[in-house]
Formats: C-alpha cells, structure tokens, sequence
C-alpha cells in the first residue's frame, strides 16, 4: 500500500477567525486517503503556527521530514497550499528533499500539476501571490509597531521576568516593574558576577525567593537589555531594575564563558520516546566515556530529564521536576531483548481488544457528525438559530469527529515496521546482534511511540530492570 503522511496546520488568528480546525483537516484528509486506499503512517499537526514562521519552528514539518528522509513516506497530503507554504524559497527547500527522496505532495482542494511547465508556472504564482499578501500583511503590523514604539508603548506578547503588561485607557500596554521580582533580578545579576553557574543560580533564586525559575530563563534574564531601562533599542522605555554598568559587566562574563561541546550528529537510539516519570517531559541523552581506577575505558549513554536539571524548584507543584535520575540505554536495549515477544503479544491483543470494544464504528461516527455539521451550517445561513447555538453545537460536533479520529487511529493498520518486528521476534536476539547503530536507530525510532519507566527509582548503582513500551 501506498503510505500516506498527513500534514495539517492552523495559525492561531485563522482558527479564531474562520473555525478552519485541525479536527476538520484531519478529518477530511483522511476520508480521501481511505477512498483512494492509502495507509496513513502519520499525522503531522502545526497548531497556532504560520506559513511564513521558518521551517526550522514548525516541529511537526520537521518531524514530518525526518521520516521521509528515513523513507517512510511515500506521499503527503494537504488540504489546500497555504496549509503548505507562502513562501517560494521555503518551498523549494523542502522541495528538494521531497524529490531526492521520490516523495510526492497532494493538495485535496486545490490541483497542481508540477510535471508541466505551465504546472509549474502556475504553482509559482500562486505561492509568490500568497508570499505577497502575506508581506503586505507583515508591513501593515510594522507600521502599526512603529507607531507605539515612538509613543513607548509596548508590541510584545509577554512581559520578561521582574516586568509586567498594564493596559492604558489608549488601548495601549504600559510595562512596569513587579516589585515582588525586583530583588530576584538584583540577586541573579549580583550572583553571576560573583562566578555563580546558571544552575545554581536558579536553585539559590527558588531557596531564597520562592520563585521556580530554570536555568535557561536566568541567561535570559542576564542577556535582556531591558533591566537597563533600554528596550527594542530605544533609551528609558521602561523602568530600569540594574544599571547599565552592571548589564555591560555581565556580557563581558558571558562573552568569556567556554561553550559546552555539543556532538548533534551523535544517534541517541531512543531519542524522543522517553517520558519523564515525574513531569511527562520528553528526556533528552547524553553520552561520553569514564576511566577506571584501572585505566579501562568505557563508553556510556544515559537519558536525563532536563527540567530537573535546569530548574532550581524540587518538585512538580513548584514548577520543578522530582525525578532525579537517569536511565542507562543498555538497560532499555537489554529490556527489550529479553521482553520483545511478550510485548509485542501484547500490542497485538490491545489492539484486537479496542476493536471489539467498540459500538459504532469510527467512519460511521465522522460521516454523521459531518452530516451533521453541514445541516447545522444551513441552519445558521438560512436564520433558524443563532450565532451562540450555532457556535456551541459546532464545538460539541467538532468534539466528536476528533474523538472518533482519536478512535480510529488507535486501532489503524499495524504499520509495516512494526509487523516486520512481529515476524522477526523469534530471531531476533541475532539479527539485532548484527546490526549497526543506524540500523537500530531508524528500527526503534520507527517502531516504538514511547517508552515509560515502569518501577520506582532503584538504589545507586543499580539500573532499571521495567519499562512500559508503546508501539505505533
């Protein structure tokens, strides 16, 4: 079968604006999939992203790309190409990978054509005409900031730490400082010039002030210009915390810092899947070597929560993470070997188990809520209910084909990798044996959704002996 990758996506300011929701995508995108028999392998949702937003921000466009370099797509489908792009160069970026990879895209409400030349012209302007628009859009909003700057008045979205947003009868937002924070801040710059690390700067400011802050949000607060007073470069735009002398010393202590080696080439064969016992977060790895008393030097991959870390609050409730250990790689690969056919047994009676479960089936539920909602839209046009009624039964419905897809797509078609493990698991012990580690890198990316700790933290020096897999 044909594997099909669904990508849908909706700006924050278009579902508010036109009820364009990911559920009505997602739903409709599938149908076509169905009735031209296609096997959805996956279902790639940007929410509250723009089009013009760099590809590199779109999460689910990357993850999408990710597993059409690893081959595991064979076609994209899209409602329309401003779910896409508006942008040519972006475009074609993306384009190229595609193409290197024989990956074709569809646009169910729209045709493109791109084996012609005059396909290809026209895809062109439409996405240089939307690129436009979009432009023009963007100059609008400039013109409209540039007008508050000069009345320093503020543009942003959130305030940064120590500062708060007060609206002014204008219709404009003032900042102002958060006098609860203002000691906070002093101790934060006073502590990294005194040679304090970022971590236990965040550990200081929680023990002393009560306030959960990470480690990532203290750089941000020493490398903000606006607790000088200065803001989107303008001079006395705010109330200042610190003075400039004390900022500028600051810099020169970060800009003497000794960056962290980073090895983002290094394949983490479990990264991603991974869930935090404590906070749900995803952990993230870490690998180098350790030398014995001995001399013998061994090689060594853990997976760490990074909220912990990073944060200076002990707990969950503080905005923290409790869970401080870390989980060896070996022990999951050694879990996985000796466990492999009684999970997958497993995967294979839950999945049977949903299907009997279930009173009506997921398609029957879609096509009556969509029916449903075509009738209640020409009840809305024609004037027999009003807007309110018309906007609670179109959540209530829209509720209930997200449910239904939830639905379907936990009992969907076992994917292709996974049913090759299932036929693979007697022999598999020597067949993982023999592989490489990119050979079992793109295995369990490509077959395993998550993995949970399943027992509480062991004694040190003692791995974990339990997990909890999920299979796609």
């Amino acid at each position: 079968m044909i594997r099909a990758a669904i990508y849908i996506r909706v700006s924050t300011e278009e579902q508010a604006r036109h009820g364009f929701s990911l559920a009505e995508q997602e739903h409709d995108l599938t149908d076509y999939a169905d009735k031209h028999h296609y096997l959805v392998v996956g279902v790639y949702a940007d929410e509250g992203s723009s089009a013009r937003k760099a590809i590199t921000r779109r999460k689910q466009l990357q993850r999408l790309l990710d597993d059409v370099r690893a081959d595991r797509v064979d076609i994209i489908l899209l409602k329309c190409l401003d779910r896409w792009f508006r942008n040519v160069a972006d475009f074609y970026k993306v384009q190229a990978i595609l193409d290197e990879h024989k990956v074709q895209w569809v646009c169910t409400q729209e045709d493109y054509n791109t084996t012609t030349t005059n396909g290809r012209l026209m895809l062109n302007l439409k996405l240089s005409i939307a690129q436009n628009e979009s432009d023009q859009t963007a100059d609008r909003i400039k013109y409209v900031n540039q007008g508050l700057l000069r009345h320093k008045r503020e543009i942003g979205g959130k305030a940064p730490f120590g500062y708060r947003f007060v609206d002014l009868a204008d219709g404009g937002k003032h900042i102002e400082i958060v006098e609860e924070q203002r000691a906070a801040v002093e101790f934060i710059f006073a502590s990294h010039l005194s040679g304090h690390s970022p971590t236990q700067i965040a550990r200081d400011v929680f023990a002393q002030y009560g306030i959960p802050i990470t480690c990532r949000r203290v750089r941000c607060v020493l490398r903000n210009e606006t607790y000088t007073g200065r803001r989107y470069g303008i001079d006395d735009f705010c109330p200042a915390i610190i003075s400039p002398d004390t900022y500028r010393q600051a810099q020169e202590r970060i800009a003497g810092n000794k960056p962290w080696p980073k090895n983002r080439h290094f394949l983490y064969l479990f990264r991603g899947k991974i869930i935090c016992p404590s906070c749900g977060l995803v952990l993230f790895g870490h690998h180098g070597t350790h030398t014995q008393k001995n001399g013998h030097v061994s090689f060594y991959c853990n997976y760490w929560c990074g909220k912990h870390a990073v944060s200076g609050a002990p707990d969950v409730a503080a905005g923290g993470c409790a869970y401080g250990g870390a989980v060896g790689e070996h022990s999951i690969e050694r879990y996985l070997l000796d466990h492999l056919s009684e999970l997958l047994d497993a995967y294979q009676l839950e999945i049977e188990k949903k299907k009997s479960s279930m009173r009506i089936a997921p398609e029957l539920r879609i096509r009556a809520a969509s029916d449903k909602l075509t009738r209640l839209k020409d009840l809305y046009v024609d004037g027999f209910i009003d807007k309110p009624t018309y906007e609670a039964d179109h959540a209530k419905l829209q509720q209930e084909i997200s449910s239904a897809l939830a639905e379907k797509q936990a009992v969907h078609i076992t994917p292709a990798a996974v049913r090759d493990l299932i036929l693979k698991a007697d022999d598999f012990r020597a067949i993982y044996a023999a592989m490489d580690r990119q050979h079992k890198y793109d295995l369990w990316q490509s077959t395993i959704k998550s993995i949970k700790i399943g027992e509480p933290k062991p004694l040190p020096g003692r791995a974990y002996k339990k997990f909890i897999v999920e299979f796609y």
